[in-house]
């Protein structure tokens, strides 16, 4: 974080307009270290677009049973604690990239697919990966919904500079990456999407390493310890793979910028499957919240 901004974040609006107090809520129930299913079934209740995911996630046919689910605690017990997260961050969470500025929008939505496709990497890189398969079991359970927000910075810069921002994806957006980076500092005092993201997810109760990452993914080697190291490796690898394979948002960054500093070794790694895997995946997911 740069330190002139500490006493500035006050005066930041973090209430991203798309995302509601029960998304929030369950954010945090769901980052407690022992997760209370009742007080997470209580609230997604509250959410008639959750309540209806969990519901049809349920009754999809990666999970139906016998019979139709129409009671949401028995939902939840067939999904379990690992699906329900991963359906409610990315309810929560796609919410957040959306604007009613047709501009934005388009590139927000470029974002969120860029987003998925990132995260779903990244969790399919893990049985790959011997040192992130290794990692303490909450980290690697937060592996899916980093990948989802790791730019949620953006949607705060929009909210707080909306003018500026319009004005921003007309004319910086054709520099190569690192320079994009830059010039939001230059446009939003100082800010960037990876310090306001940071503070976000602060606010949302996730543990330190998540915000440390969000924070510093756009460095190869930042000073974080070797488990959010790992996280870090884990991220810029899956938006390299990204951007190889079509989903990136601003396709501008230099051939292997992502690559700088990684400390795996995928050259056993069949990416054609992988990428084949993830498109499937994708495909399924939109299917299902669509």
């Amino acid at each position: 974080m740069h330190a002139h901004s500490v006493r500035r974040l006050a005066q930041i609006d973090f209430n991203i307009p798309g995302i509601k107090n029960v998304g929030m809520e369950l954010m945090k129930l769901l980052n407690a270290v022992d997760p209370d299913m009742d007080a997470i079934a209580r609230t997604i209740e509250l959410d008639p677009a959750l309540y209806g995911s969990v519901l049809a996630c349920a009754n999809s046919p990666l999970f139906c049973g016998i019979s139709e689910i129409i009671d949401l605690r028995v939902a939840i017990n067939r999904l379990g604690l690992k699906e329900i997260r991963r359906i409610v961050f990315h309810v929560v969470l796609e919410s957040a990239f959306r604007s009613d500025n047709a501009d934005i929008n388009k590139l927000l939505r470029n974002i969120w697919a860029q987003n998925l496709a990132v995260s779903l990497t990244m969790q399919r890189l893990i049985p790959e990966c011997p040192q992130v398969a290794a990692l303490p079991i909450d980290m690697v359970t937060l592996i899916y919904p980093l990948g989802l927000m790791h730019v949620i910075g953006i949607p705060v810069l929009i909210i707080n500079r909306y003018t500026t921002f319009a004005r921003f994806i007309r004319e910086d957006m054709t520099r190569p990456l690192p320079e994009i980076y830059e010039r939001e500092r230059e446009l939003f005092d100082g800010f960037d999407h990876f310090e306001l993201g940071a503070e976000l997810v602060k606010r949302w109760a996730f543990p330190d390493f998540v915000p440390e990452v969000i924070a510093t993914y756009n460095l190869p080697d930042p000073a974080l310890d070797k488990d959010a190291r790992i996280l870090h490796s884990l991220l810029r690898h899956a938006r390299h793979l990204a951007q190889e394979w079509g989903y990136a948002a601003l396709p501008s960054a230099p051939e292997g910028y992502w690559l700088q500093g990684n400390v795996f070794d995928l050259g056993h790694v069949d990416l054609q499957k992988l990428a084949e895997d993830v498109k499937d995946q994708m495909g399924r997911i939109v299917q299902m919240f669509s």
